[in-house]
């Protein structure tokens, strides 16, 4: 319940503000956690990262223009997969700030960074997702087509060591996946076959 009031007061805030930011500068998000957020040591629980990340991409999504792009063409944002990077052992206690911005491409898929930083400007968490864009129809939705649709300069960006490394284990699972379905055809085929008399 706090998490769904906090995404609405998020997208409230975001809808009245600005709406000029580009994917490459990003934008902040900046909260306190309260205390049901940290377990008893004072520390924030685990379980909390990526919800503290799905608000900072709802401003994300809104101030950039993203939201209304999306919405026009029926496009689909997935999550591919994520990587935490602590760059403190702890998450400090007072005010936290994402920034939520993209740091590359490559074809559909796309990398995005929520770096956290504390309230000195130390930076305690960096999270890499690599997502891409879907359509109802699968039509294949390019990073060029993005920044198309947002008005914003086609340049080339690479996608990290870090993201290329995500894709290919994506691919791999992928592969591994579908030759289980396949084994797991053929071998039940095999099953009704001897079962006959």
């Amino acid at each position: 319940m706090d998490l769904f009031f906090s995404l609405l007061i998020t997208a409230f805030r975001s809808l009245r503000g600005p709406r000029n930011a580009n994917v490459w500068d990003g934008t902040h998000y900046t909260f306190k956690p309260r205390r049901w957020d940290k377990d008893r040591r004072g520390q924030l629980y685990s379980s909390r990262i990526p919800s503290f990340i799905d608000l900072s991409l709802i401003k994300f999504f809104v101030e950039t223009k993203m939201s209304a792009v999306v919405r026009k063409h029926g496009w689909i944002p997935i999550v591919l997969s994520s990587v935490q990077v602590r760059l403190q052992p702890q998450i400090p206690n007072g005010p936290l700030t994402i920034h939520t911005r993209v740091v590359g491409w490559q074809d559909q898929y796309v990398e995005i960074w929520h770096t956290w930083s504390d309230e000195t400007g130390a930076e305690v968490l960096r999270s890499k997702y690599l997502t891409r864009v879907t359509h109802p129809k699968r039509h294949k939705v390019t990073g060029a087509d993005m920044l198309r649709e947002l008005g914003e300069s086609i340049v080339d960006r690479p996608l990290s060591a870090t993201a290329r490394q995500q894709l290919a284990d994506y691919f791999r699972i992928k592969e591994a996946n579908r030759t289980a379905d396949q084994m797991s055809e053929e071998y039940a085929n095999y099953l009704k076959f001897i079962e006959q008399p």
